[in-house]
């Protein structure tokens, strides 16, 4: 017990083992009503940050699910390396160097890990909460924040819930910085949103 505890307070496990903490903390809230998990927490995420996430495979389930993973795998691949080949090493700059070498590792492969773990689980949240999700957000006016919007790029803020959004979104009418729109289709396969200009959707419900 004295080593668990020796190497899970000492660099570099002790960085994840903060984190792993601060997690299970979040959990522990949750689970007593304090707090709201967000099985779409991914979806407010910038556009940079999403395209990240699908880039690295750990999209489609709630975000704080996957730091927590992401936590723990990195914790025991840590705290096995530094018990296994700590030892090894010298005392000093040589062992911070490997501590940080780790460190590296343990990231690397808590991203591989957690990547595979989650697949499976994505259908399970797709059918509980994406779907009213999107059927919410349909309707919903944003404010364009990037320069332009075309039908390859851009990006808006949208308010849904009290929550702030922001998303990648597309339109075949150009729209500039600060034009106001309002979003009508999701894109899944770009995970961005299909907008029109908003004085455009108002004139077609009156119209309707």
């Amino acid at each position: 017990m004295d080593t668990f505890f020796a190497i899970a307070f000492s660099f570099p496990t002790v960085i994840f083992s903060v984190l792993l903490c601060v997690a299970i903390v979040y959990w522990l809230i949750s689970l007593v009503g304090l707090g709201d998990i967000e099985a779409d927490g991914d979806i407010d995420a910038s556009g940079d940050f999403s395209g990240l996430m699908v880039t690295l495979g750990l999209q489609g389930v709630p975000l704080p699910l996957v730091l927590t993973l992401l936590f723990l795998i990195a914790w025991l691949a840590s705290y096995f390396a530094e018990l296994l080949l700590g030892a090894l090493v010298p005392d000093g700059f040589l062992h911070a160097l490997f501590g940080l070498a780790i460190i590296a590792g343990a990231l690397v492969m808590s991203v591989l890990v957690t990547a595979v773990v989650i697949r499976p689980l994505r259908p399970l949240f797709r059918r509980a909460y994406l779907p009213p999700l999107q059927k919410r957000i349909i309707g919903t006016a944003c404010v364009i924040t990037s320069a332009t919007v075309t039908e390859t790029k851009g990006r808006a803020e949208a308010i849904l819930d009290g929550a702030h959004l922001v998303l990648q979104v597309r339109s075949h009418t150009p729209l500039a910085h600060r034009e106001r729109a309002v979003l009508i289709e999701h894109i899944p396969d770009k995970n961005a949103w299909w907008v029109v200009p908003e004085a455009e959707f108002l004139a077609g419900e009156s119209a309707g």
